[in-house]
């Protein structure tokens, strides 16, 4: 008889657990920017054209922060004014949170050329919450990655 009850429970939750299956994928919409990231993206977030163009003013950090609402700044630091950030909460261990940054392959000491390079400047931002890229040369970090590429003055001939 206990048998019997354990193979119905068993065909029960087998049932419960077919009911549930969906057919319809993962609705992208609500991503951020309306639109759904494409596969070698996703986990990331890249700036390029427009959005870095639309206002002269506009600092590495403001772009970001336009398409990244849940970056948060912490603070700044004492006597250089650079930005602390958080892109996935506080650690509990002593220390900053800040993202590692990256200026055309070369890493910075601090999160500065965030709020000294404008947007317009650059060609392409990438932004690694995980803290991993696929880009060769961009060692991991446990605190988020962010690549700016500036963009190259054309010649005239």
């Amino acid at each position: 008889m206990p048998h019997v009850r354990s193979l119905s429970h068993l065909t029960a939750l087998s049932l419960l657990a077919l009911g549930c299956q969906t057919g319809k994928p993962f609705d992208r919409t609500t991503e951020p920017g309306g639109r759904p990231l494409s596969r070698t993206t996703t986990g990331s977030l890249v700036i390029t054209g427009r959005s870095l163009s639309s206002d002269p003013g506009r600092t590495v950090l403001d772009a970001i922060r336009h398409q990244m609402p849940q970056l948060r700044i912490a603070g700044y630091t004492q006597y250089t004014r650079c930005p602390l950030l958080e892109m996935r909460g506080k650690d509990s261990v002593e220390g900053t949170n800040n993202p590692d940054v990256y200026v055309d392959g070369t890493r910075t000491t601090d999160t500065c050329p965030l709020v000294t390079i404008q947007a317009v400047s650059t060609e392409r931002i990438e932004v690694y919450t995980m803290g991993m890229t696929s880009r060769p040369g961009y060692p991991s970090s446990g605190h988020g990655l962010i690549l700016i590429f500036l963009a190259r003055r054309r010649r005239r001939r």
